[in-house]
């Protein structure tokens, strides 16, 4: 099916179920304009369902995660879109039944998702399943990494920060990092602005941009009402912007890329501005 990507402003999006979460409603525009939305993917478009919850990027296509919750279904996919919007492929997850795997984080080799207390791993290459390892949570819902610790959460304020050893069906050390989280299903790691974004699964809109100790910067409300899933970071407009991606529980299901840049003047940059004069 066609995937139909467009330019435009914050927009308003119809919610739909959430894993676990389920919320139906209608949600006015965005209200907070610190982001530009620059893109939307309808993913439910190929999925043929709405049961696609996570996403990740492995520096050229965005993996949607979905589930086999139609029909008693026993299969899991990923869908691959290209960040214009353009589909690429399907791929079968590691099978079973439920809502498969949630929020996706890629290390650039491998991507990495969780169903249970494992997170698994696959070769971005080959789309196969490579090992696991042991997380915190019950599933680690939402996944990000930042070039040494991987972090997660699930749907409460707590991020956890996780040390894996690189062995496959070990456990990964873990600590609380943050508790400025909104109901955690999401989770990306901004390289650019040095901060961690995580979205929200309880209608508040919320997605929490974090700094690297922990301490929330601020609650952006970006759809008001919206329900999301999963994020990642992506590619961006320029060679100093990045494209913040999120799995919004809408109908349709739909990707929603918003224009993130290191020069955002949030309130705490406004704050160091001032102290120099």
């Amino acid at each position: 099916m066609k995937i139909v990507i467009s330019l435009l402003m914050l927009a308003g999006i119809v919610l739909a179920n959430a894993d676990m979460a389920p919320t139906v409603g209608v949600a006015p525009e965005g209200v907070d304009t610190s982001l530009l939305q620059i893109a939307s993917i309808n993913v439910e478009a190929q999925a043929g369902n709405v049961y696609s919850v996570g996403c990740g990027f492995d520096g050229t296509y965005l993996w949607v995660t979905n589930g086999a919750m139609q029909g008693g279904g026993t299969n899991n996919f990923f869908l691959l879109f290209e960040e214009d919007g353009t589909y690429f492929a399907t791929y079968n997850q590691n099978g079973g039944s439920g809502w498969g795997l949630r929020d996706l984080t890629c290390d650039g080799t491998y991507m990495y998702g969780s169903v249970t207390t494992a997170i698994d791993y696959y070769d971005i290459g080959t789309h196969l399943k490579v090992g696991s390892f042991i997380g915190p949570q019950n599933p680690n819902r939402a996944l990000a990494y930042d070039g040494t610790y991987f972090y997660t959460g699930n749907f409460g304020s707590e991020v956890y920060r996780l040390t894996w050893n690189g062995v496959s069906g070990s456990t990964a050390t873990s600590t609380i990092w943050s508790t400025a989280a909104t109901s955690v299903y999401g989770a990306a790691w901004d390289e650019l602005n040095n901060c961690m974004w995580v979205t929200s699964a309880d209608a508040s809109g919320i997605v929490a941009e974090i700094n690297a100790a922990g301490t929330l910067v601020e609650n952006h409300v970006l759809v008001a009402g919206a329900t999301y899933g999963g994020a990642c970071m992506g590619t961006g407009t320029t060679d100093v912007t990045s494209t913040l991606w999120i799995l919004s529980q809408a109908t349709p299901d739909v990707l929603l890329g918003f224009e993130v840049t290191p020069t955002s003047l949030t309130r705490d940059t406004w704050g160091a501005i001032k102290a120099v004069f």
